[in-house]
């Protein structure tokens, strides 16, 4: 149990430091061991009567200089590693000297369209740049206050986190009522022990984030710690979902009595976890903000969509495996209708991440999230669906009468047992259809 947890700590950790500053409001320190160096971006919202700010008071021995950057051609995508400090300084807009302590700021007017800014420091007379420390604040011409922080391609992802969290707030009560009623029945197998978990944590890491994003909303920086925290929680959701198809594919609990390779599946499940955190911090850690806008763009992020192809084409083989060995009609249903909709919300995700790439790059993001977030409720409520408990759908689908004597030795499905061993009486089942 220690060694989880230390494990666990080291992944938060990890991801903590990985974890790509969203935050507008820049604070601490900043080194680096070149003289030019990428340092933020931020997309300005077209305005005719106001503008977009920038403000800094940084702490440095040695004068620097601030140079921005727009996404028009012959400026920042002009600039190559082969360029000298001098050369992509004057490939720059403007640029600005920074003193020691000295509070600045620069004002940006886009009045036809929505332009992405790129930042960059650097030191042309030296080998390495050092801020000791400095409060940068960037900001959106926007009348609410609620979107002011926000670069104009991330606009709109607070209003997504909010709407979703409720969706899956909603979904997760629904779950939660059909568990106490099973459970008072008697009936509350591990599937739905198991998959009220995984809808608990999702909603858990929707509302981790949307604090974060609210937070940030109002003072430029959020809370970094709760939100790589929900997205740790996300994590092992999504893992946890995956193996819940996979079982499900295998047949468990509707042509199996028991977890098919249940060692093999549990380790290689703890160790597709540990790979899928690796190539997420790997995602954060690797892409190139100054490029790139989405962690899908990195390579990392590019093995995590293999990844997913990879459970889609086990899952598939499984589930037709298991239908073509399926003797009832209602088994049949269910691994088709199974097969059919987690097959399309595996392979969905991959597709619309390689359209994002044809999309203008400032809605990138949001269209990406946007597209998750949809897949993601969607999933679990057509679970929700898929589980709805009643009596009569849950002996069709799951055990025979035969198979139902065996299950009596200490089974949660003890209860559920005696009912269909009744059932094999027309008389029994003629009184239980009148109670249904």
């Amino acid at each position: 149990m220690n060694k989880s947890l230390k494990f666990l700590s080291v992944i938060l950790l990890i991801l903590l430091v990985s974890n790509p500053s969203t935050a507008l409001r820049l604070e601490g320190s900043w080194k680096r061991s070149t003289n030019w160096d990428y340092f933020t971006r931020f997309c300005f919202h077209k305005s005719s009567q106001s503008y977009g700010n920038i403000s800094w008071i940084i702490e440095t021995k040695k004068p620097l200089v601030l140079s921005f950057y727009d996404d028009q051609k012959g400026s920042w995508d002009s600039i190559t590693n082969k360029d000298s400090c001098t050369l992509k300084n004057n490939k720059a807009k403007t640029n600005r000297n920074v003193y020691n302590k000295v509070l600045s700021s620069e004002k940006f007017s886009d009045i036809k369209e929505s332009h992405m800014w790129y930042f960059s420091l650097s030191d042309c007379n030296s080998d390495s740049i050092t801020i000791e420390n400095m409060q940068v604040h960037i900001w959106n011409p926007m009348s609410s206050k609620w979107r002011q922080e926000f670069s104009c391609d991330q606009q709109g992802i607070l209003a997504l986190e909010v709407v979703f969290f409720i969706f899956f707030l909603i979904i997760t009560f629904v779950q939660i009522f059909l568990s106490v009623k099973l459970h008072r029945m008697k009936e509350f197998h591990t599937i739905f022990r198991f998959f009220l978990y995984l809808i608990i944590l999702r909603t858990g890491g929707l509302l981790m984030s949307l604090v974060h994003f609210g937070s940030f909303a109002q003072n430029g920086i959020g809370s970094s710690g709760l939100f790589v925290f929900g997205s740790v929680v996300d994590i092992i959701s999504e893992i946890g979902l995956y193996l819940l198809l996979v079982l499900l594919a295998f047949g468990w609990t509707i042509t199996l009595k028991v977890i098919p390779y249940k060692k093999t599946l549990f380790s290689g499940s703890l160790i597709i976890l540990l790979i899928y955190v690796i190539l997420i911090i790997a995602a954060y850690t690797v892409i190139d903000y100054g490029t790139q806008y989405i962690t899908f763009e990195a390579v990392p992020g590019i093995l995590l969509l293999i990844f997913r192809i990879f459970i889609c084409i086990l899952f598939c083989v499984c589930i037709i495996k298991s239908y073509s060995k399926a003797k009832e009609t209602e088994q049949k249903t269910f691994f088709k209708k199974v097969g059919i909709f987690y097959g399309l919300w595996f392979i969905l995700v991959p597709i619309f991440v390689f359209i994002s790439f044809a999309i203008p790059d400032l809605y990138r993001e949001i269209f990406t999230t946007s597209c998750i977030l949809i897949f993601d409720f969607l999933a679990y409520a057509f679970m929700i669906y898929l589980l709805w408990p009643t009596l009569s759908k849950i002996k069709k689908l799951g055990f025979t009468t035969e198979e139902a004597q065996e299950l009596k030795s200490g089974s949660d499905w003890a209860a559920l047992a005696d009912e269909v061993e009744s059932s094999s009486t027309p008389s029994s089942n003629s009184e239980e259809d009148e109670k249904l």
